[in-house]
C-alpha cells in the first residue's frame, strides 16, 4: 500500500507525510504532532517522539540513554567484523563509519540545543518548539529534523516569538 517497505517508509517519508496531511490551513504553519528526530543520511540515530511528552528532560534522555546504546551497538558491530575483509564486510564498515560520525554530529547539535536554553513547552504550540530543531542546520547540513516542517518566513517568526 505505501509502495516501498514499511522501515524505508518510516525513514524517508513518514514525517514529511504526516506534516502534509496536517497541514490543514495552506498559510499556517504545519503541526505535527509526531517528530522525526534524525542524525542523517546514513540513519546512524533515528528516533520519533511525540509533542506531548517532548521537555527538556527527553532530550536528555535521548542524548544519555539513547544515543549512547546506539554507539556501543555500531562500536560492537565494526568490532565483530573487524577482520572480516569481504567486499561486503567493507561496504558494511564504511557504512558504519559513517554512522558513528553522523551520530557524534548529531550529539553535538543537541548539544547546542540544550545550550541555548531550549526548554520547550507544550503550551507554546509546534511552531515555537520545533523551530529551534530545525534551526540547527545550515543548507548543506540539514538540523536534526528528517524534513522541513517551517518555511524560512516561519522560521524566522518563531525563531523570534516571544510568548
Amino acid at each position: 500500500m505505501l509502495g516501498k517497505e514499511i522501515k524505508e517508509y518510516l525513514l524517508s517519508d513518514f514525517f514529511a507525510d504526516e506534516a502534509d496531511t496536517l497541514n490543514l490551513f495552506m498559510f499556517q504553519p504545519k503541526t505535527p504532532f509526531i517528530w522525526h528526530l534524525s542524525s542523517g543520511k546514513n540513519h546512524g540515530f533515528d528516533v520519533y517522539t511525540i509533542i506531548y511528552r517532548w521537555n527538556r528532560d527527553k532530550i536528555l534522555k535521548i542524548k544519555s540513554y539513547y544515543i549512547d546504546k546506539r554507539k556501543s551497538g555500531v562500536k560492537n558491530r565494526l568490532s565483530d567484523i573487524a577482520d572480516d575483509d569481504s567486499a561486503s564486510a567493507e561496504k558494511e564498515k564504511d557504512k558504519l563509519r559513517k554512522q558513528l560520525n553522523e551520530i557524534e554530529e548529531f550529539e553535538n547539535k543537541l548539544d547546542e540545543l540544550l545550550s541555548s536554553g531550549y526548554d520547550p513547552e507544550l503550551d507554546d504550540g509546534v511552531g515555537k518548539n520545533i523551530a529551534p530543531l530545525q534551526d540547527l542546520g545550515e543548507k548543506k547540513d540539514p538540523g536534526i529534523l528528517a524534513d522541513d516542517v517551517l518555511t524560512n518566513s516561519q522560521l524566522k517568526k518563531f525563531l523570534n516569538a516571544d510568548w
